[in-house]
Protein backbone atom coordinates (compact mmCIF):
# COMPACT_ATOMS: atom_id res chain seq x y z
CA UNK A 1 0.00 0.00 0.00
CA UNK A 2 1.00 3.72 -1.03
CA UNK A 3 0.89 7.12 0.65
CA UNK A 4 0.90 9.54 -2.67
CA UNK A 5 1.77 13.04 -1.11
CA UNK A 6 1.91 15.50 -4.04
CA UNK A 7 3.46 18.62 -2.89
CA UNK A 8 3.23 22.30 -5.06
CA UNK A 9 2.09 25.63 -5.03
CA UNK A 10 -1.47 27.23 -5.67
CA UNK A 11 -1.96 26.19 -9.70
CA UNK A 12 0.73 23.79 -9.69
CA UNK A 13 -1.54 20.93 -10.90
CA UNK A 14 -1.81 18.93 -8.27
CA UNK A 15 -5.38 18.33 -8.70
CA UNK A 16 -4.96 18.06 -12.40
CA UNK A 17 -2.67 15.19 -11.67
CA UNK A 18 -4.27 13.52 -8.85
CA UNK A 19 -7.73 13.54 -11.45
CA UNK A 20 -5.29 12.07 -14.10
CA UNK A 21 -3.96 9.32 -11.54
CA UNK A 22 -7.05 8.32 -10.15
CA UNK A 23 -8.50 7.33 -13.52
CA UNK A 24 -5.89 4.84 -14.44
CA UNK A 25 -5.74 3.21 -10.77
CA UNK A 26 -7.62 1.13 -8.48
CA UNK A 27 -8.16 0.55 -4.94
CA UNK A 28 -6.72 4.90 -4.69
CA UNK A 29 -8.59 7.26 -2.33
CA UNK A 30 -8.07 10.77 -2.80
CA UNK A 31 -7.83 12.30 -0.04
CA UNK A 32 -8.75 16.20 -0.78
CA UNK A 33 -8.54 19.14 2.04
CA UNK A 34 -10.15 20.71 -0.53
CA UNK A 35 -13.30 18.50 -1.14
CA UNK A 36 -13.52 18.23 2.58
CA UNK A 37 -13.64 22.04 3.55
CA UNK A 38 -16.57 22.48 1.66
CA UNK A 39 -18.91 20.36 3.33
CA UNK A 40 -18.70 22.38 6.86
CA UNK A 41 -21.67 25.01 6.83
CA UNK A 42 -20.39 28.48 6.21
CA UNK A 43 -16.60 27.48 5.92
CA UNK A 44 -14.63 30.64 5.50
CA UNK A 45 -11.03 30.37 5.29
CA UNK A 46 -9.33 29.20 8.64
CA UNK A 47 -12.82 28.83 10.08
CA UNK A 48 -12.42 24.71 10.72
CA UNK A 49 -8.38 24.70 10.44
CA UNK A 50 -7.73 22.07 13.28
CA UNK A 51 -11.46 20.45 12.45
CA UNK A 52 -9.87 19.69 9.37
CA UNK A 53 -7.17 18.42 10.12
CA UNK A 54 -8.29 15.86 12.95
CA UNK A 55 -10.57 15.11 9.79
CA UNK A 56 -8.46 14.24 7.73
CA UNK A 57 -5.72 12.19 9.83
CA UNK A 58 -9.06 10.16 11.01
CA UNK A 59 -10.24 9.37 7.66
CA UNK A 60 -6.46 8.26 6.34
CA UNK A 61 -6.60 5.80 9.26
CA UNK A 62 -9.61 4.75 8.29
CA UNK A 63 -8.70 4.31 5.13
CA UNK A 64 -5.39 2.37 6.06
CA UNK A 65 -7.64 -0.14 7.89
CA UNK A 66 -8.93 -0.42 5.06
CA UNK A 67 -6.05 -1.03 2.89
CA UNK A 68 -6.83 1.51 0.51
CA UNK A 69 -3.68 3.19 -1.63
CA UNK A 70 -4.08 7.05 -0.76
CA UNK A 71 -2.95 9.99 -2.91
CA UNK A 72 -3.49 13.95 -1.20
CA UNK A 73 -1.55 16.90 -1.07
CA UNK A 74 0.12 18.92 1.16
CA UNK A 75 1.94 22.13 1.72
CA UNK A 76 3.00 22.52 5.26
CA UNK A 77 5.72 20.18 6.76
CA UNK A 78 4.02 19.54 10.20
CA UNK A 79 0.82 18.20 8.38
CA UNK A 80 2.67 16.01 5.66
CA UNK A 81 4.61 14.31 8.87
CA UNK A 82 1.47 13.00 10.66
CA UNK A 83 0.42 11.91 7.69
CA UNK A 84 3.58 10.32 7.24
CA UNK A 85 3.63 8.91 10.45
CA UNK A 86 0.43 7.52 10.44
CA UNK A 87 0.91 5.41 6.82
CA UNK A 88 3.87 4.18 8.11
CA UNK A 89 2.09 2.94 11.23
CA UNK A 90 0.14 0.51 8.96
CA UNK A 91 3.27 -0.47 6.97
CA UNK A 92 3.01 1.66 3.84
CA UNK A 93 5.53 3.36 1.60
CA UNK A 94 5.25 6.66 1.30
CA UNK A 95 5.88 8.34 -2.40
CA UNK A 96 6.53 12.56 -1.88
CA UNK A 97 6.21 13.84 -5.37
CA UNK A 98 7.08 17.73 -5.61
CA UNK A 99 4.96 19.53 -8.57
CA UNK A 100 7.43 22.65 -8.96
CA UNK A 101 6.23 25.40 -11.18
CA UNK A 102 7.68 29.18 -11.67
CA UNK A 103 5.99 32.11 -9.82
CA UNK A 104 5.36 33.97 -12.77
CA UNK A 105 3.60 30.70 -14.66
CA UNK A 106 1.70 29.95 -11.33
CA UNK A 107 0.30 34.15 -11.28
CA UNK A 108 -0.52 33.56 -14.70
CA UNK A 109 -2.75 30.47 -14.02
CA UNK A 110 -4.13 32.15 -11.41
CA UNK A 111 -5.47 34.74 -13.24
CA UNK A 112 -6.71 32.07 -15.82
CA UNK A 113 -8.52 30.51 -13.05
CA UNK A 114 -10.35 32.87 -12.23
CA UNK A 115 -10.96 34.17 -15.76
CA UNK A 116 -12.62 31.09 -15.92
CA UNK A 117 -14.69 30.90 -13.10
CA UNK A 118 -16.11 34.56 -14.51
CA UNK A 119 -14.27 35.74 -11.38
CA UNK A 120 -11.92 38.39 -9.95
CA UNK A 121 -10.16 36.04 -8.33
CA UNK A 122 -10.32 32.73 -6.24
CA UNK A 123 -7.22 33.68 -3.92
CA UNK A 124 -6.25 37.06 -2.95
CA UNK A 125 -2.63 38.06 -4.65
CA UNK A 126 -1.84 37.74 -0.28
CA UNK A 127 -3.00 34.31 0.39
CA UNK A 128 -1.63 33.53 -3.06
CA UNK A 129 1.90 35.08 -2.38
CA UNK A 130 1.81 33.13 1.22
CA UNK A 131 0.84 30.09 0.09
CA UNK A 132 3.65 30.20 -2.79
CA UNK A 133 6.41 31.33 0.15
CA UNK A 134 4.96 28.62 2.33
CA UNK A 135 5.28 25.83 -0.59
CA UNK A 136 9.18 26.98 -0.96
CA UNK A 137 10.18 27.22 2.24
CA UNK A 138 8.25 23.77 3.36
CA UNK A 139 8.39 21.54 0.55
CA UNK A 140 10.66 18.25 0.90
CA UNK A 141 13.73 18.90 -1.65
CA UNK A 142 14.74 14.66 -1.56
CA UNK A 143 11.20 14.19 -2.73
CA UNK A 144 10.80 13.35 -6.59
CA UNK A 145 10.04 16.67 -8.40
CA UNK A 146 8.31 17.04 -12.00
CA UNK A 147 8.29 21.08 -13.73
CA UNK A 148 4.71 21.39 -14.36
CA UNK A 149 6.06 24.34 -16.47
CA UNK A 150 8.35 22.41 -18.60
CA UNK A 151 6.28 18.84 -18.66
CA UNK A 152 2.67 18.06 -20.12
CA UNK A 153 0.33 16.44 -17.54
CA UNK A 154 0.51 13.61 -19.40
CA UNK A 155 4.03 12.84 -19.37
CA UNK A 156 4.17 13.75 -14.87
CA UNK A 157 1.02 11.50 -14.88
CA UNK A 158 3.18 8.85 -16.58
CA UNK A 159 6.02 9.47 -15.17
CA UNK A 160 4.00 9.19 -11.39
CA UNK A 161 2.46 6.11 -12.42
CA UNK A 162 5.75 4.37 -13.12
CA UNK A 163 6.95 5.19 -9.32
CA UNK A 164 3.17 3.42 -8.33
Amino acid sequence: MKLVILNGASCSGKSTVIENLMKQKERYFHLSYDALKWQFSQYASGKYYDDLHKLRLAILRALCELKYNVITEAVHKASRQKHIDIAIEYGYEIVEINLDTDYETLLKRRDERAAARNRKEDLSKERFDSLFNAYQSEKNDEAITFKTDAQSVEEITEGILKLL
